[in-house]
């Protein structure tokens, strides 16, 4: 009966040693350089993504401007931008001519753009959280 009360509070004490993990002295530092090396991965993923899309856009670029997209995309919103001071000159009740208007291809290609860089960004930070 003595022998299995020793063995209870031997198993007791084993238990309680597992459960507390032992203090290093080097552990501060230990846990600050696996920091720095995760940090430094998510630093050159970040910089390989941006240059990957840096690279891309500029292919974009020569593409739509090699096969005539920028002309039609510009004639484009001439066309509509005329269209539309068309329609608004019949449909408001008061004389005044619309047709002059400025809705060129700024007015069309920078909300495009800047949809294009939130798009950007939330890929960005998608691709962050994995």
């Amino acid at each position: 009966m003595a022998d299995q009360e020793g063995e209870r509070a031997f198993e007791g004490r084993l238990e309680r040693l597992f459960a507390q993990a032992p203090a290093f002295g080097d552990a501060e530092l230990f846990a600050l350089r696996v920091s720095d090396r995760l940090d430094r991965g998510w630093t050159a993923r970040g910089a390989a993504i941006g240059a990957l899309g840096l690279v891309g856009g500029v292919v974009l670029v020569v593409q739509a401007g090699s096969n005539g997209a920028v002309a039609r995309a510009e004639s484009l919103s001439h066309n509509a931008s005329a269209a539309i001071g068309r329609a608004l000159d019949h449909v408001l009740p008061w004389h005044i001519t619309l047709s002059g208007v400025p809705l060129a291809g700024e007015v069309v290609w920078i909300p495009v753009a800047l949809a294009a860089l939130a798009l950007g960004y939330a890929i960005s930070r998608a691709i962050r959280e994995i």
